[in-house]
């Protein structure tokens, strides 16, 4: 009895301690389609068994592969849990050698033999599996598909969220990788000059969401604007 007992005490630490390790973020998740954003907005995330129909069920949290020995909010992790909580579906296959799972599908864009899934990380490409790869707090993740045919990843920029009606905004369209001055890029009905800039005059009042295009790009962030009187 008195070894059952300390055996039931250790396991409980042990338990205890691993909750105690569980990290919890919140990340910007923005997912770029074909024709549409599919999703942008704040996912609060933690590394946890993820299930796809042509992947089955495996765990992806930061220790696949035997990458950390402490569990932790992944790239997929935060994709799966933002398609639970929200109004869209993903797949993807599992490798048993790289204990990770590879996107096949999010909504209606499918891999094909040249175009894929690609992830980044505050603009930057990641290098190891998607439940292999942590995310931290506040960090931007994007989900962009066909992106290697794709020459800029555009990045919106404003130092102003709040605006009277009728005041302009400048606002700045870059490459959110390289930092240049992206010419030609749309938003709302406007296209930005050589240097990267644009002028916008509000003149209906309450909030505003604005995105970057261009034809050889991925989207941009979006930008919320808040018209006043």
């Amino acid at each position: 009895m008195f070894f059952i007992l300390i055996f039931i005490i250790v396991q409980y630490n042990i338990n205890a301690e691993k909750e105690e390790e569980e990290e919890v973020v919140v990340v910007n998740l923005r997912i770029e389609g074909n024709e549409k954003t599919i999703f942008e907005g704040s996912i609060t995330t933690k590394g946890h068994r993820v299930t796809t129909l042509s992947g089955g069920t495996n765990k992806c949290d930061e220790t696949n592969n035997n990458l950390s020995q402490i569990s932790g909010p992944t790239l997929i992790s935060t994709l799966n849990l933002a398609a639970m909580t929200n109004d869209f579906t993903w797949d993807g296959t599992y490798n048993k050698l790289y204990d990770d799972y590879f996107v096949t599908r999010i909504e209606n864009n499918s891999i094909t033999d040249s175009k894929y899934w690609s992830t980044l990380i505050d603009y930057k490409m990641t290098e190891i599996g998607g439940c292999q790869q942590k995310v931290k707090q506040g960090q931007n993740i994007l989900f962009a598909y066909d992106a290697f045919n794709k020459k800029h990843f555009l990045k919106l920029e404003t130092l102003k969220k709040t605006i009277q009606i009728g005041s302009p905004l400048t606002i700045k369209v870059t490459d959110g990788q390289t930092g240049q001055p992206i010419h030609g890029a749309i938003v709302g009905d406007k296209q930005t000059n050589i240097q990267g800039y644009i002028t916008i005059i509000f003149y209906k009042l309450g909030i505003q969401i604005l995105k970057a295009h261009r034809l050889d790009s991925i989207r941009s962030n979006q930008v919320i604007i808040n018209v006043t009187q």
